[in-house]
C-alpha cells in the first residue's frame, strides 16, 4: 500500500509523505460531505440524491461493489438500460451467488446514470469476490469476536440475516 502524498509539494518524481495530523485537520476542516451514505432501494434517496451530487459535484463516485463487476457499470447507466436488473456473481472458486439487485428506485442506479451523464467515473469499493471473507460465517451466526461493529449490530437486531436494523431505525422513518 503507498502512503499518501502532498499533492502541493514540487515535482520532483518522489513522492513526499503527508503527515497524518494534517491530512486529518485538513477533512475535519471541510464543511462539505466526501461521503453519502446510501442504502440500497431507498426512493427517499433515490429522489434527494441526483440534486446532492449536482450540488457537490464529485470527482469520482464509490459504490458498493465487487471490482470484477466493474466491467458491468456502463452497461447499468445505458439510457437502454430497462430496471429492474441486477449484477450476479460467484463468490470464489465453488461458492455461493452473489446478487446485485437494482431498480429505478435504488439510489446506486441512479447514482451511476448521473455519474455516466456528467462524466464522473465510478470505482467499485467492495471485497473482490475470492476475498475469503465472504464466506467466514454462516448467514444468522452470532459475529466473529474483532469483526466490525455493523456486524455486532445486525445480529443483535432481531436475528435475521438481513438488514431489519436499518429498516426499522432508518427507512422506514424516511420521509417519503
Amino acid at each position: 500500500m503507498s502512503s499518501p502524498t502532498d499533492p502541493t509539494a514540487p515535482a520532483t518524481g518522489v513522492p513526499t509523505p503527508v503527515d497524518p495530523t494534517v491530512a486529518v485537520a485538513a477533512l475535519a476542516g471541510h464543511r462539505r460531505p466526501y461521503l453519502i451514505g446510501v442504502r440500497h432501494h431507498s426512493p427517499a434517496l433515490a429522489v434527494a440524491l441526483p440534486r446532492l451530487l449536482a450540488g457537490y459535484r464529485p470527482e469520482v463516485l464509490l459504490l458498493e461493489l465487487p471490482p470484477e463487476l466493474g466491467q458491468w457499470l456502463p452497461w447499468l447507466a445505458d439510457p437502454a438500460t430497462t430496471a429492474p436488473v441486477a449484477l450476479a456473481g460467484v463468490l470464489g472458486d465453488g461458492g455461493g451467488p452473489a446478487f446485485y439487485p437494482f431498480a429505478d428506485f435504488s439510489p446506486e442506479l441512479v447514482a451511476v446514470r448521473w455519474a455516466a451523464r456528467n462524466g464522473v467515473p465510478v470505482v467499485p469499493c467492495d471485497l473482490p469476490l475470492t476475498d475469503p471473507a465472504w464466506r467466514e460465517r454462516e448467514p444468522g451466526a452470532a459475529p466473529t469476536p474483532g469483526r466490525s461493529f455493523a456486524d455486532a449490530l445486525r445480529a443483535a437486531g432481531s436475528g435475521r440475516a438481513d438488514e431489519d436494523l436499518w429498516d426499522r431505525s432508518v427507512e422506514a422513518r424516511a420521509p417519503g
